[in-house]
């Protein structure tokens, strides 16, 4: 619903004044949330539905306005360092956050819980201000002319005709669909794997999900200390076709009875090498698109690509969880496995496009 709306307000505005909003809107929300439940108890699901859509609302705004001012806020050498930072507290994130819940869960009740997320979005907003917002001027710095001018409707519009002149944005973003709806078998298939087959305990089965993290936070080392990829699209495609390879040597593996130590070590190794493989197809591809895209089009691009991208992810949810109910998993991975080995190699040839080529509107 706000697809039209988010990226071409961060477009049109200043984009750390938006940032700044965007948090005073969480603010709001959790200090309006806290003393409903502080005077009415907490009795009415309504009241948790509402905050959670403010905070979405406010999330959105807050991740697409810094996306897209990556550009201004280093120079393009440093840009793949600061994207492999930022994915790896994302996985660090992803590992503290579960054992951070439990204790403050523990520890204090959800009134309190609140207060000190509050707190946390306040101090969010001071380091907001203190960052340089225009550090930098890149070289694709092009001023929209009469951008204040036109409607929101007419910045979206230009945002979309920018993506399909683009033969290679328009190849991102179906062939990120349709991996994004194969990726429900992870999403669905490794979980119900481990706990309903395999029978993971509960401690098992949070040292593999913890693994996964840890492959990203590996391979953003790894990137942050390295050059840019030469082939940013190539290199994200052919990483595409090593998942697909992974996902048939899982299949197979799962084929096989093996005592559940043995599987423990698969499922361990797989989610390590998938947790590495997304990291080395992501960082390097957002990086080659925030110094290709025109930096007064990157909300709207940004915005557009990552909400097409996660459309048929819900899809895949629902379409894996009654395939693992009706079908054996092992079979499961290795047919998905080949239909994304299938689209990596296919798709390529349906959109014309040479992977080897870093021009974006290159559609030749």
């Amino acid at each position: 619903m706000l697809l039209p709306l988010t990226g071409s307000v961060v477009d049109k505005f200043n984009k750390k004044t938006i940032i700044i909003y965007a948090q005073l809107l969480s603010i709001f929300s959790l200090t309006g949330y806290a003393v409903i439940i502080h005077f009415q108890d907490f009795e009415n699901l309504i009241y948790t539905y509402l905050l959670l859509i403010f905070l979405k609302i406010s999330d959105q705004f807050l991740t697409t306005a810094f996306t897209s001012s990556f550009i201004n806020m280093v120079i393009d050498e440093h840009i793949q360092k600061l994207k492999s930072l930022q994915q790896i507290l994302n996985a660090l994130i992803m590992i503290l956050a579960p054992i951070l819940g439990v204790i403050l869960y523990d520890s204090l009740s959800l009134f309190y819980l609140i207060i000190l997320e509050i707190v946390l979005e306040c101090l969010t907003i001071f380091i907001v201000i203190s960052i340089n917002f225009k550090f930098s001027t890149p070289a694709n710095d092009e001023r929209e002319e009469n951008s204040s001018s036109k409607s929101i409707y007419q910045l979206f519009k230009e945002g979309l005709s920018f993506i399909l002149e683009s033969k290679k944005l328009v190849f991102t973003l179906f062939f990120s669909m349709l991996t994004n709806f194969m990726f429900g078998a992870v999403n669905v298939g490794i979980p119900f794997i481990q706990i309903n087959i395999l029978h993971f305990s509960n401690n098992i089965y949070g040292i593999t999900e913890a693994i996964f993290a840890l492959g990203m936070i590996i391979s953003g080392i790894v990137l942050s200390a390295s050059k840019d990829i030469q082939y940013p699209l190539f290199n994200s495609w052919r990483m595409i076709g090593v998942i697909g390879a992974l996902f048939i040597m899982l299949g197979i593996l799962l084929g096989i009875q093996f005592e559940q130590l043995y599987f423990i070590i698969i499922i361990s190794l797989f989610n390590l090498l998938i947790g590495i493989a997304i990291t080395l197809i992501n960082v390097p591809f957002t990086v080659w698109l925030t110094k290709e895209i025109p930096s007064h089009y990157q909300g709207r691009v940004f915005n557009i690509l990552s909400t097409g991208a996660q459309l048929l992810s819900p899809l895949g949810i629902l379409a894996f969880s009654g395939l693992f109910d009706w079908y054996d998993s092992f079979m499961i991975f290795i047919i998905t496995g080949i239909s994304i080995l299938f689209i990596t190699f296919i798709y390529p040839v349906i959109f014309k496009i040479r992977l080897k080529d870093n021009e974006l509107l290159n559609n030749h």
